[in-house]
């Protein structure tokens, strides 16, 4: 099975509202602009089925970047390789849609839990036009781990 070069940014945003409970915390209900930092190693990969010389190529440390309907995913992999992606997202309920403008391929959507600085994904589902078996595959791979919130937008 042969994964594109497309390390998907895997985005999680963790939104704010005032709670209403007295105790002065906020409750998390939507997604957050902010940046994001989530890990893809190299032995994850490999047990989800990559190549490894893939897996060594297309692993590392990814930050992504929300901000006003757009994101950014930088990375840095195990051979001190960097890269980046870029494109929009827009959210519905507890959904996200991420779809490319440039430096990757293959648009996906995604459903969110928030646990504090914590998104969970779930529900990965690759886009139309690249959405056949294997597509489906890579977005399950490569946007299925939990990002941390780390800081607001640059």
């Amino acid at each position: 099975m042969r994964y594109g070069g497309a390390l998907a940014l895997t985005l999680v945003l963790a939104g704010t509202l005032a709670g209403c409970g007295g105790d002065g915390r906020e409750a998390q209900t939507s997604l957050r602009e902010g940046v994001y930092e989530y890990e893809l190693s190299e032995s994850y990969l490999l047990e989800r089925g990559l190549p490894p010389e893939q897996a060594a190529n297309e692993n590392g440390a990814h930050e992504v970047t929300l901000s006003d309907g757009r994101f950014i995913d930088r990375w840095l992999n195990g051979r001190g390789v960097r890269g980046s992606c870029w494109g929009t997202y827009a959210e519905s309920g507890n959904g996200v849609t991420f779809r490319f403008t440039g430096g990757c391929f293959g648009d996906w959507s995604m459903r969110y839990e928030l646990d504090g600085d914590v998104v969970e994904w779930s529900g990965v589902k690759a886009l139309a036009p690249n959405a056949g078996p294997e597509e489906q595959e890579v977005a399950e791979v490569f946007n299925g781990v939990p990002w941390t919130r780390v800081g607001d937008p640059r």
